[in-house]
Parts: structure tokens; sequence; C-alpha cells
């Protein structure tokens, strides 16, 4: 699998736009400190949308949670 480091570049206004609506995303489905499938499968969706994920990605998802959650450990909630 090919990683893509976009940090060799400055982020466009598009790739911005596209990670302050994951971290939202993220925010809202971890506001109750659980994900649901429906959840994790709407973020999937976001950064699978453009058919690559990149690092910005899985770094924005990773430090919201943190900053939501801090050490605490999420739980998953598949109904």
């Amino acid at each position: 699998m090919k990683i893509e480091r976009s940090r060799q570049h400055e982020l466009t206004p598009e790739e911005q736009a596209h990670l302050a609506k994951l971290r939202e995303l993220v925010q809202a489905a971890l506001a109750d400190g659980k994900l649901s499938a429906e959840e994790i499968q709407k973020i999937r969706a976001l950064i699978h949308a453009d058919h690559q994920v990149t690092v910005e990605e899985l770094e924005t998802i990773r430090t919201t949670a943190q900053e939501l959650l801090g050490e605490a450990f999420v739980e998953y909630d598949w109904g």
C-alpha cells in the first residue's frame, strides 16, 4: 500500500475544509463516548470519498478522539 504524506506541501483550502468536516464528524460521533457501527461507517465513507486515506486524516481522527476522551477507551456500540 502506498502511503502519501501531503505534509510535503501546504494543505489546500479544500483539504483543510475536508479535515475540518472530518473533525466535526468525529466529535459528533464521540460526543457520548461510544462509536456505533453507523458512525464508523460515516467516518469511513468520508475518508474514503476520494479513494485514498491520508496521514492527515488518520492524525485528525486520533487527535480529535484524544482531545475528547483523553486516555479513556472508546466504547463500541454495535446495537
